[in-house]
Formats: C-alpha cells, sequence, structure tokens
C-alpha cells in the first residue's frame, strides 16, 4: 500500500511542524562522496564523532531494518532580532529556547503515533540532529529547499532559521514530486560575510574554521588568532545567516515552545561576566547553551567582553 503524502503533511501540521516532505531510501551516493572527501580533509577538526558510522550516515536502511521512506518537517525557529544576538557577547537565535532536541523528538513521536493509528502497525524511529543522518540532504531530496551557499538548508518561505527533523520509516510513503532547486544564484553574501573563511566555496564548509565550531565543539583552547575572529559571538554564530537575502522577510516564529527564554532576552553583558555557575543552572540548563558548560560558556563571554 502506498500512502498518500498528503495524508502525512496534514499530521505533520497537526502536530505543529511548518513544514514536511517525503523521500523514499536509497542510498546518499552523491553525499557519500562529499563527506569522505570532507573528512579526510580535516574539516570536522576535532569532532570525532563525525567520523564514526559514515555507511549509516549515507545509508538509512543500516539505521532502521527494512526502511522504505523518510520524513522530513520543518520548525521555524526565527525569533526576530534580540540584543542578545546582536549586541556582545552574543547567542545564536538557535539557542535562546529551551532545547529543540527534545521539543522537536516530541514532536516527532506524537507524528509516528498518528501514523500508526492510521495505518496500523508502523516501525520507524525519529531523528533530530544527534544521530548519523543527513537531514539537510534528505531535506533537500523530500522538496524542503535547497543546500545554500552557507550549507544551510533553505527554504523559500522559512529561510534558514530552521530546526530539521526525520522519521524513517518501514512504509511506502508517497515521495514529494517538487524538487526546490538552488536559488542562491550568484549571491555570495555569506562567503564574503564569513570572518573566519570558514565557507571555503559554495556550500563547502571547513568546520573547523567556523565561530559555531569554536565556541561549542572545540575542546582545545583557542588560540589568540581565533580569539579574534568571535566578532562577538560567545555561543554560536548567525552571521551567514543574517547576510542571507532569503532570510530578510521570513516571520518571527509563532510556536510557544521554541520561544525565547525571557531570562535569557534579559541579559547583557554585565549580566554575563557576573553570571555564578548556580545562576548559569537556572537561567540555560535546558536550553542548547548547556553544552558547553559554565566554564567555557562564561570564557567565551569574556573574550567578547573585552
Amino acid at each position: 500500500m502506498l500512502i498518500e503524502i498528503e495524508t502525512i503533511q496534514s499530521i505533520a501540521e497537526s502536530v505543529g511542524f511548518n513544514a514536511c516532505g517525503v523521500s523514499r531510501v536509497e542510498k546518499l551516493s552523491e553525499e557519500e562522496i562529499y563527506i569522505k572527501n570532507w573528512l579526510l580533509q580535516g574539516m570536522h577538526g576535532e569532532m570525532g564523532y563525525m567520523e564514526r558510522n559514515v555507511e549509516k550516515r549515507i545509508d538509512s536502511s543500516l539505521l532502521v531494518p527494512g526502511a522504505k521512506s523518510v520524513v522530513s518537517v520543518l520548525l521555524s525557529y526565527f525569533p526576530g532580532n534580540p540584543n542578545i544576538s546582536t549586541i556582545p557577547p552574543k547567542i545564536s537565535r538557535y539557542a535562546l529556547s529551551v532545547d529543540y532536541h527534545n521539543v522537536i523528538k516530541q514532536m516527532l513521536w506524537e507524528m509516528l503515533k498518528q501514523i500508526r493509528e492510521n495505518f496500523g502497525e508502523v516501525n520507524g524511529r525519529a531523528f533530530v540532529d544527534s544521530a548519523p543522518v543527513l537531514e539537510r540532504a534528505w531535506a533537500a531530496k523530500s522538496g524542503l529547499g535547497w543546500i545554500g551557499n552557507n550549507g544551510l538548508l533553505i527554504n523559500p518561505e522559512f529561510g534558514s532559521y530552521t530546526f530539521i527533523g526525520e522519521l524513517i520509516l518501514d512504509i511506502e510513503i508517497e515521495p514529494s514530486k517538487n524538487i526546490v532547486p538552488n536559488r542562491c544564484g550568484t549571491c555570495t553574501r555569506c562567503i564574503d560575510s564569513c570572518p573566519t573563511g570558514a565557507i571555503v566555496s559554495p556550500g563547502i564548509i571547513d568546520a573547523s574554521k567556523c565561530i559555531s565550531y569554536l565556541t561549542i565543539e572545540k575542546k582545545s583552547g583557542l588560540t589568540d588568532l581565533e580569539k579574534t575572529k568571535l566578532n562577538g559571538w560567545c555561543f554560536g554564530c548567525d552571521i551567514c545567516q543574517e547576510v542571507c537575502p532569503w532570510n530578510a522577510k521570513i516571520n518571527v516564529c509563532s510556536t510557544e515552545a521554541i520561544k525565547p527564554k525571557t531570562k535569557i532576552l534579559s541579559f547583557n553583558s554585565k549580566k554575563f561576566l557576573a553570571l555564578n555557575e548556580e545562576e548559569f543552572v537556572n537561567i540555560f540548563g535546558d536550553t542548547p547553551i548547556a553544552r558547553a558548560g559554565y566554564k567555557r560558556f562564561l570564557h567565551n563571554s569574556s573574550i567578547c567582553s573585552t
């Protein structure tokens, strides 16, 4: 039985997702060449986990035995331009709310529950940026946008400020018919604006140079040169998204569960440097910022405040 895609999209909309697309499970041959070359060139920096489970990243049937369909969903999170993301020390917009992993995972589980209610026994798994899944590639294959010059998925309506999730299922669902072509054209604003030169060419990102990597993932200390390149960002970076024309007219997020926390929006440079560990846990403990930890976050903030 082939399930109509409109049924799945209706379920996704009822759960609260902004967009939904479907693609058939297949080996990602083009992406395999890219990721293996990317790893060989050391562009993953100290992110050793990127070297593991490469085969699972390119073959989703290894993650879900009998998998036939990948359901990709988008949730817009754009919070506007609050001071906390525009005046140093700056925090990337995606980290201003509670951890999106938990929110989206719950929404995906609800989707799976409704799919089972409609179609009986369905085996599958939900993924949100925490397993060997090439989420942007699957989202693009399902017609939700294209991979932009900045390496991010760009949706014509919601831009690049979106969270991506997947359900990999063992049922056949009608795949999306429309694939969105790359619309970056001759624009190079993101490439020209990256202060570290992390966007080495359209769609090719040297993560080891990215400010997000430097402020979150890099375990060894920052070099003096790297410290001068942070551009005021103490956690993450939005520069390549801020300059993207496709983000110029997108709407502010209306999903209550991922709206910025008031406690974070009221922060300023003086509060950053006076923050103690108990306050850090109280304010940031349920956000992506907790991943950096108190000492790392305070250190980054002190660099960006000088």
